[in-house]
C-alpha cells in the first residue's frame, strides 16, 4: 500500500474537518467552549504500531469503540487516560469525585462523548468523499494501548491511521491527549477517495 505526503496532508484536514464539527456539536450539547484538533496523523501496520507503543507507559485508558463498515470497514476508537477520563467527566457533569458512582457515570458520559466525537469525525469523512459508513453500537471498554494494537494471526496486516488529538475545555483549563484509531482492511479505497477529492498531482509514493 502507498501513499504520498499529500493525500497524508489531504486525509489530516478531512479529519479536522470532522472533530471541528463534532466539537461544535458537543458545544451546543454540554454549553461548554470545547475545541478539538488533530496536529498530528501517523499511518501503519497494527504490529508495527504495537511494537513502538511498548515505549510508552503501560497505563489503563478508558476507551470508547464504535465499529463501522461500508465502503470503508474497520473501527474508530476514542482514548482517554484514566485519570483524565475522571476529570473530564467531571467538568462535563459537575457531579463529584463519588467512588460509589464514578465508575458508571464515567463509562455513561465518555460513551456518548466518544458517540458523539466518532460520528462526527467518520460522517464528515464520508460525506466530503461521498461514500456511505453504517455504524454500530458504540461500547465503553477500559483496557492498556498496548491491549488494543496487541496484534493476531487475523489482523497482524491491518493498517491503523493514528490521529493524536488535542482536546481542550477552556473554562476548566483541562487537555488531554485522544487517540482516534481507525483499522481499515482496504485503506486503499481510502486512500483513492481522497487522491479523487485532492485532485493528486505526480508526487513520489513512499510505501508504508
Amino acid at each position: 500500500m502507498q501513499i504520498n505526503a499529500e493525500q497524508l496532508d489531504a486525509l489530516q484536514e478531512l479529519l479536522n474537518i470532522g472533530v471541528g464539527r463534532a466539537a461544535g456539536s458537543l458545544n451546543q450539547m454540554l454549553e461548554k467552549p470545547i475545541r478539538l484538533h488533530i496536529p498530528f496523523l501517523q499511518l501503519g501496520k497494527m504490529e508495527e504500531l504495537s511494537q513502538e507503543v511498548q515505549k510508552m507507559k503501560d497505563t489503563t485508558l478508558s476507551s470508547v469503540q464504535l465499529p463501522f463498515k461500508g465502503t470503508f470497514s474497520g473501527s474508530s476508537c476514542l482514548l482517554f487516560p484514566t485519570d483524565s477520563a475522571k476529570a473530564l467527566v467531571i467538568a462535563l457533569t459537575g457531579e463529584p469525585d463519588d467512588p460509589d458512582t464514578m465508575d458508571s457515570l464515567r463509562e455513561s458520559t465518555l460513551t456518548e462523548i466518544g458517540n458523539i466525537v466518532l460520528n462526527g469525525v467518520m460522517g464528515s469523512l464520508a460525506n466530503i468523499l461521498n461514500h456511505q459508513i453504517i455504524y454500530s453500537v458504540p461500547y465503553y471498554q477500559e483496557t492498556s494501548i498496548q491491549g488494543l494494537l496487541q496484534p493476531t494471526p487475523s489482523d497482524s496486516s491491518e493498517v491503523i491511521l493514528w490521529a493524536r488529538t488535542q482536546f481542550t475545555i477552556e473554562e476548566y483549563d483541562l487537555t488531554g491527549d485522544i487517540l482516534l484509531m481507525f483499522g481499515i482492511p482496504d485503506l486503499g479505497l481510502l486512500i483513492n477517495a481522497v487522491s479523487e477529492f485532492m485532485q493528486p498531482t505526480s508526487t513520489p509514493h513512499a510505501s508504508i
